[in-house]
């Protein structure tokens, strides 16, 4: 990868809705709560421009920096600012459009959302494309830049409860819109223990009909390397949010609820009710969390550290073609009725 050492280095985001700008209004969300935000209050980076057709996104991105440059064409940007970062907060169809573009004019890092592309083969290009001509790439699969589920993962390799047996996961709205934080997740924690994931096995939740048509909620199993089963279960809602992960082992569980803000570590017990007989214990040994973590903060430092050449992506191209190679057998489980598709 390129290194460009600059004492402030020039963003733009491109694709100014609620994650690339509005979710700063939301006054209960732990700030930066969006791209915007979190190239606008960055050390080391200056906010230069921002790309939207909403009109009226553009005058609130003014009201909260005056200094900003506005654009209607995202091109036009590029060629006119030649920033050092680029945020891709834009609809998921036009995210491979977008990074070619950057692509083409050179950016040297690129912030995108998930998913990266809609297909495996525009994925794929794009990778191959960006790691050629040396241009960092960061996928924003938040939980990769929650600073707890580091040492998690370091607790799990240890055997903090033990062989992982199996495991459980839980998300509303959507298979790509939700499900790939799951998928992704799940891959950052288990690979290093489980290897890659080789097969799945996919089934449309259909009830209640809430999940986008183009992006349904599915249900399925997992299967990794080491043989390590997965249960993938949707709640077709919108009563609650929920993103939830159980870990068993032969030794213990781990927790992680409340949409990942806390993590429970339960170990086992002899039973106080039968003899010879051990249980998981009632309280956790291990709580971690009960707090929002500042993940935006996190990628932007991982980001003008990875051009400063002291760093690598936390979240990579790589890492994210594979999710959404997953994901996408996932969805043609479902289309095969549910048969089990080889990843």
């Amino acid at each position: 990868m390129k290194h460009l050492n600059k004492k402030v280095y020039k963003a733009a985001v491109i694709g100014i809705g609620r994650i690339g700008m509005k979710h700063e209004s939301d006054p209960k969300r732990l700030k930066p709560a969006t791209h915007f935000g979190m190239w606008n209050s960055s050390p080391c980076v200056e906010l230069s421009a921002v790309c939207d057709p909403v009109s009226e996104h553009l005058q609130i991105a003014n009201s909260l920096n005056p200094d900003v440059k506005t654009y209607t064409d995202a091109e036009e940007l590029l060629k006119g600012v030649k920033p050092d970062i680029v945020s891709i907060a834009t609809w998921k169809d036009t995210h491979y459009e977008m990074m070619k573009l950057c692509s083409k004019y050179e950016v040297p890092a690129i912030v995108c959302e998930k998913p990266i592309a809609e297909s495996v083969e525009h994925a794929r290009e794009i990778v191959d494309e960006l790691n050629e001509r040396g241009i960092h790439l960061f996928i924003n699969h938040r939980r990769r830049f929650d600073e707890l589920l580091y040492p998690l993962r370091e607790d799990l390799k240890n055997g903090i409860i033990g062989e992982v047996i199996q495991a459980n996961c839980l998300y509303v709205y959507g298979l790509i819109t939700t499900g790939t934080h799951v998928i992704d997740t799940l891959r950052f924690l288990l690979k290093d223990i489980a290897g890659e994931v080789k097969w799945v096995v996919g089934n449309r939740n259909t009830f209640p009909h809430f999940s986008p048509p183009d992006d349904p909620c599915v249900d399925g199993l997992i299967g990794f390397e080491n043989g390590l089963k997965v249960a993938l279960q949707s709640l077709n809602i919108k009563d609650y949010d929920l993103f939830d992960f159980y870990f068993y082992g032969r030794k213990g569980k781990v927790v992680i609820k409340n949409i990942g803000r806390d993590i429970e570590i339960y170990q086992i017990r002899e039973s106080p009710e039968h003899e010879g007989f051990t249980e998981l214990a009632d309280k956790p040994v291990g709580i971690r969390g009960g707090y929002p973590r500042d993940q935006f903060s996190f990628l932007a430092k991982n980001v003008v550290e990875s051009l400063q050449g002291k760093a690598n992506s936390l979240s990579t191209g790589e890492d994210s073609l594979k999710a959404l190679d997953i994901l996408i057998a996932m969805q043609e489980s479902v289309a095969q009725g549910s048969r089990v598709v080889k990843v």
